[in-house]
């Protein structure tokens, strides 16, 4: 039994870091090679987003084939979240499938954009209207998409506030604030479908840059409380194991 949850320790401890390095190649393909951050403003003409993807047609394809081979990196996240979770419900694990859920599909609106914009250097040279519809969708898809986020940071606020007696939670109670000001400010990001100028634009502070940042550094944090908690409770495992076969060969 102990040698089969070790195994699963091994496993989460893959999985984090496993987000960790996709995660990071994501971020360098969206800004060096789909040159998204910063975004081409809201504002522009058909003709100027055009001439856009014209000048850098290639990169934009070589960072639509990086990001669709790591831009499901919120799957292992989400997966190790839910395990975590279930550790410290009692009864069935309402809030661990709910985190598992809304992780898994929050992943999709991560996955869509870097296709569109693909898509829209497909053939630079269409006609200025297509292209300008194709990257509308695809920055519309990203910053606008808050749907699924709230199902997995509200659990996780939730079970932060739970006192437990289950040993070594990666869960402190200061992550539950944390959470949960990042899943606010999310939620300013449906309204970039009315302003093209400004903070509620998509390449506006408070759609895109805030969020951006803070869906970064909760990542981190994540990770990071993630790794120490699964070390702790491996530790705890290897302990046991030395005391039964210390009380075995006695």
């Amino acid at each position: 039994m102990v040698s089969y949850i070790s195994m699963s320790k091994r496993a989460q401890v893959i999985l984090v870091w496993w987000t960790i390095i996709f995660i990071t190649i994501y971020g360098v393909a969206l800004g060096w090679l789909l040159h998204m951050i910063p975004p081409p403003r809201a504002s522009l003409p058909a003709d100027q987003i055009a001439a856009f993807y014209q000048r850098h047609s290639t990169d934009i394809k070589i960072g639509a084939i990086i990001a669709s081979w790591t831009s499901a990196f919120m799957v292992p996240l989400t997966i190790v979240c839910s395990v975590q979770i279930a550790r410290l419900e009692k009864g069935k694990p309402v809030w661990a499938i709910t985190t598992f859920a809304g992780g898994i599909m929050m992943s999709i609106f991560l996955v869509l954009p870097p296709i569109m914009w693909g898509v829209a250097a497909y053939t630079p040279h269409r006609a200025p209207e297509i292209t300008q519809l194709m990257h509308q969708l695809a920055m519309l898809t990203l910053t606008t998409t808050d749907q699924y986020y709230i199902f997995m940071w509200i659990p996780i606020v939730i079970i932060c506030l739970r006192k437990t007696s289950v040993a070594h939670s990666p869960y402190p109670r200061w992550f539950a604030y944390f959470t949960a000001w990042t899943a606010l400010m999310f939620e300013a990001g449906a309204i970039a479908f009315v302003p093209k100028n400004g903070p509620f634009s998509w390449n506006g502070l408070l759609v895109f840059w805030s969020p951006l940042s803070l869906f970064g550094a909760w990542i981190a944090v994540m990770c990071v409380l993630l790794l120490k908690a699964i070390k702790r409770q491996a530790d705890d495992e290897i302990a046991v194991e030395t005391v039964e076969l210390v009380g075995a060969s006695a």
